[in-house]
């Protein structure tokens, strides 16, 4: 009998904690959200749940939403991060504006660290300021990853792209989107994020003669596949192309997992 109780009182734990799990939600993302410039990034991070924003850049001017006094320097951003992780608080989700705005702080925290002049400066010679640089986003991202683990919150980090020849090696160079940092913490990023979307208009090529010109209605779409043109990836199945809020990515997110299941 009282191994019958044993079992009924697991069971009635499980499915307490299976009830406040669905309470509480989907687990939280960690989403590096790519996009030309004025698409609507900081916009996008502003509607997800409960955010705050760590300001590299000041792109809140016109956009309501809690913030971090603007960061001057990478060691601003480690303790913001700090804070998060140390105090309570309400906060579902922390935005990063943008990525390429805190590796101009990243390059200038290293080349202090390090006694360098710039990135170029030849003590920094065999790629040694690319490997230091490498290492400062690893830091950051295992503090970021403290906050999407222990403190179950949303990473959103907001990422400007530019149009870079890409070399192929099967096929001829050609141009495509990519993140402005360098290539070693984009991968860095890429790798550690569970989502790497763009954000971009829908264009269309209309021709007359000999002449192309691209047309767009104004339309704007979040893509979650990769193609030529951009990087992309999921690590769930999502739809090949959202509306571009939050909500739209969050309603695929879950139904995906609901499938999943």
């Amino acid at each position: 009998m009282s191994e019958l109780l044993e079992q009924i009182t697991d069971v009635d734990a499980e499915l307490e904690a299976y009830r406040k799990e669905e309470m509480a939600g989907p687990p939280s993302v960690r989403l590096n959200l790519q996009g030309t410039d004025g698409i609507g990034k900081s916009t996008f991070g502003a509607k997800s749940q409960d955010c705050i924003f760590i300001q590299a850049e000041n792109g809140l001017a016109f956009i309501e939403a809690d913030r971090f006094p603007l960061a001057e320097s990478w060691e601003d951003i480690l303790e913001q991060v700090k804070t998060l992780a140390n105090e309570d608080h309400s906060y579902k989700t922390v935005v990063l504006d943008t990525t390429d705005a805190a590796a101009k702080l990243g390059e200038t925290y290293v080349c202090q660290q390090k006694g360098w002049e710039s990135p170029a400066d030849p003590k920094a010679s065999y790629g040694a300021f690319y490997v230091a640089e490498e290492n400062a986003w690893v830091h950051l991202l295992s503090g970021l990853n403290f906050l999407h683990t222990q403190k179950n919150m949303n990473v959103l980090l907001l990422s400007h792209v530019a149009s870079k020849s890409f070399k192929d090696p099967e096929l001829e160079a050609y141009d495509r989107w990519e993140m402005r940092c360098n290539k070693k913490v984009n991968s860095v990023i890429k790798d550690w994020v569970d989502f790497n979307l763009f954000a971009n208009y829908e264009t269309t090529v209309k021709k007359e003669g000999m002449k192309a010109t691209g047309v767009s209605y104004g339309n704007r779409f979040l893509f979650t596949r990769f193609t030529a043109a951009y990087d992309a990836k999921s690590r769930i199945e999502l739809p090949a192309k959202l509306n571009f809020d939050w909500a739209s990515f969050m309603n695929a997110y879950t139904e995906a997992l609901n499938q999943a299941a």
